[in-house]
């Protein structure tokens, strides 16, 4: 019976012995792992809250910004990444819009109109997805494609 009790014993230190050179993940693990860059969220848009004419502007020029990210000028326009790739892929105005004022058209729409070279541009946002973005109409009718 001692025999058996030693056996056992022997057993068990030797299980508890692998078990304690297996690495245990932890926050030290984690050291090693790249962190990832990620730009914040955007902001939520409360309903009742307008764009100023600065940030219509800031919308619209990322638009049509070609030396923009993709995903900054997607980000600013209305409708899905794969409805607007044909936007994005067939050339840009690099813009000079400046808006001086916007006024509320329908709830999560509004007006913006300014002065560009020639007469003054009345253009549309809308909100989607939580924030300002300039209409999908607007910019198929600059660029001539959609």
């Amino acid at each position: 019976m001692n025999v058996g009790r030693a056996l056992c014993g022997l057993a068990l230190v030797a299980l508890t012995g692998c078990a304690a050179t297996e690495p245990e993940l932890g926050i030290d693990a984690a050291v090693n792992v790249a962190p990832s860059s990620f730009p914040p969220p955007p902001p939520s848009v409360a309903p009742t809250a307008i764009p100023t004419p600065d940030e219509a502007t800031a919308i619209f020029r990322t638009v049509f910004d070609w030396t923009a990210e993709r995903s900054d000028r997607a980000d600013a326009l209305e409708g899905t990444a794969e409805e607007n790739a044909v936007l994005f892929d067939n050339g840009g105005v690099m813009s000079d819009v400046t808006f001086d004022r916007v006024d509320a058209a329908a709830p999560g729409r509004v007006e913006a109109s300014g002065t560009s070279i020639g007469p003054v541009v009345s253009v549309g946002f809308v909100v989607s997805e939580g924030r300002w973005k300039l209409e999908r109409a607007t910019a198929c009718a600059v660029t001539g494609v959609c």
